[in-house]
């Protein structure tokens, strides 16, 4: 907060004082009486009572969590204990995009409600910064500024895609999920139909079956199985513009992959890998999911000097997860981890987003070299066991998880 004097002070202050010096050296009326209504503006003034206060309360917003593309509204309490000409003035991120004036002056009696609207630009978490409420006398002679920090977090989602398929399992886990087991017992997916044999119990013997072919038929099928799924997120580099970015694209296919694994029971993990490692233990339930929501919205490119992160011990990973990696494949730092994960013996599976073309200013031959080192990068990691699906932003998700589904079959079969 600061107070201070406005230029309107020092204008009756010179022009008052200065005519009541000029006529006492000229022995005149005239300067007496040109500056005498300046220095009864600032008797008033100072009589009526500078530097009044108005204090900024309760500030709200319609919806903490939006997607991109839509609208909300930020509102917010100014409070006067008398008529003040107040100007209030809101703050906001480069991604809310104010679609009504964020300034606002008025006079304030009492209390009065201001409510400003804002368009959610881009995924991540942002909110209102600062509100900053400048009062002045009915004169303007006196100001006062005082700055209010807004802790309004605004969660906002990229457009999120609804996925139906499921990555295979590596290793089952012996609890109920939604994944068809290799296994035979109770469940859904049909395995075989063979004869009775000694020591099968009653209730799989098929009655229909049985009357039909004339002797005991039993159905076997394959039980539903849970997994641990770890899902990598590459932040070492963020390409493109706007928001076609490779930051954005690994964002929502992170979302969208964690909110399917954890809807079919499965444990799912978080490991962000930029200039340094944060990760998520692998939990169940919908808290957890918030959980991995709020860290991936929260997930930026950091400056090499505040990447303060650690490794992730051995035993902080299930030893039967399978690893999900969505990476552009730039960075060594990604490339060293997804092969140190892949000796530890978990399956890797790395969805690749589309790299977005580069400026016109960038040479042929840089933009050749800069494709063959990603090649490369590709490449190495198939001959270490990885799976590598290129994804098409344009393409929907579901589109890739089939391909995913059919690629780590094929892997599979020839282990």
């Amino acid at each position: 907060m600061s107070r201070h004097l406005t230029h309107r002070f020092w204008l009756c202050f010179f022009v008052g004082w200065g005519g009541l010096a000029l006529a006492l050296v000229t022995k005149s009326v005239e300067p007496a009486a040109l500056g005498a209504p300046f220095l009864g503006a600032l008797a008033f003034s100072l009589a009526d009572g500078w530097w009044p206060e108005a204090r900024a309360e309760q500030p709200t917003v319609s919806s903490p969590r939006v997607v991109e593309g839509d609208s909300l509204d930020f509102g917010i309490d100014v409070v006067a204990d008398r008529p003040t000409w107040t100007e209030l003035e809101v703050q906001f991120p480069a991604s809310l995009v104010p679609l009504s004036s964020t300034r606002l002056v008025t006079v304030v009696t009492d209390r009065q409600r201001f409510t400003i609207t804002v368009k959610a630009n881009r995924w991540g978490a942002a909110g209102p910064e600062w509100a900053v409420v400048t009062t002045r006398d009915r004169l303007g002679v006196s100001e006062r500024v005082a700055r209010y920090p807004l802790h309004l977090p605004v969660r906002v989602h990229p457009p999120a895609e609804r996925l139906n398929s499921l990555i295979p399992l590596y290793r089952e886990r012996p609890v109920t999920g939604e994944h068809r087991a290799r296994s035979k017992g109770p469940g859904s997916e049909l395995a075989e139909v063979r004869p009775y044999r000694f020591g099968d119990p009653v209730r799989m013997v098929h009655h229909r079956l049985t009357a039909r072919r004339g002797t005991p038929m039993v159905i076997e099928r394959h039980p539903d199985r849970s997994s641990d799924v770890v899902l990598m997120v590459d932040s070492a580099q963020d390409l493109g513009v706007d928001l076609n970015t490779t930051l954005r694209w690994t964002v929502t296919a992170a979302m969208a992959l964690g909110e399917r694994h954890l809807r079919a029971q499965d444990r799912v993990g978080l490991i962000d890998v930029g200039r340094g490692v944060r990760w998520l233990p692998a939990r169940l339930g919908r808290k957890h999911l918030h959980t991995v929501i709020d860290a991936l919205l929260s997930t930026e490119v950091l400056p090499r000097r505040q990447a303060e992160l650690g490794y992730i011990p051995p035993s902080k990973l299930p030893p039967s997860a399978t690893v999900v990696a969505i990476s552009p494949l730039l960075s060594e730092v990604t490339l060293s981890a997804l092969v140190d994960l892949r000796s530890r013996g978990h399956e890797i599976l790395v969805i690749k987003p589309t790299i977005p073309e580069p400026e016109p200013t960038v040479g042929l031959l840089a933009r050749r070299i800069f494709r063959v080192g990603n090649e490369l990068n590709e490449r190495w990691l198939q001959e270490r066991g990885a799976v590598v699906i290129p994804w098409s932003t344009g393409d929907s998700l579901e589109h890739i998880m089939r391909r995913v589904i059919r690629n780590l079959g094929r892997s599979r079969q020839t282990v």
